[in-house]
């Protein structure tokens, strides 16, 4: 009789690994939701447009007018490997930059604001800015 509860014990456990194993990458996570918020923070009034994609998800082409923001929600994933990079264009500007990196942003923002300027994204909590180059 041991055996077969023993067998059993198996049995379901390979059940759950493998149902784990089949799930989408973002819905793995016990930590709490992430948002992402975008701003259009570029000089002279221009609309900036942005394409963003992770593994999981496509957000599709965004346009944002002067001072206009776009936001979204998401899962790290069980791995900490979730990213999202993203595609920056404006008038005679074209640039990529990981906007959401778990091994760079998962501990410092539940809520993770970035304005996007014309020498490179800001990330900004309240009374700060930490500033990146793109890389093209």
């Amino acid at each position: 009789m041991m055996v077969r509860k023993g067998a059993m014990f198996i049995r379901v456990r390979t059940v759950f690994l493998f149902w784990l194993l089949i799930q989408p990458s973002t819905s793995l996570s016990l930590d709490p939701e992430k948002t992402v918020v975008v701003e259009n923070g570029l000089e002279g009034g221009q609309d900036l447009f942005f394409h963003c994609k992770s593994s999981d998800s496509d957000l599709g082409v965004q346009q944002l007018h002067l001072n206009g923001t776009f936001r979204w929600r998401f899962r790290v994933n069980l791995f900490e490997t979730t990213l999202f990079h993203c595609i920056f264009q404006w008038e005679g500007a074209s640039h990529s930059f990981v906007i959401y990196k778990a091994k760079r942003d998962q501990y410092i923002c539940n809520v993770c604001s970035w304005i996007v300027k014309e020498e490179g994204p800001c990330m900004y909590f309240p009374g700060n800015l930490n500033c990146y180059n793109w890389y093209s």
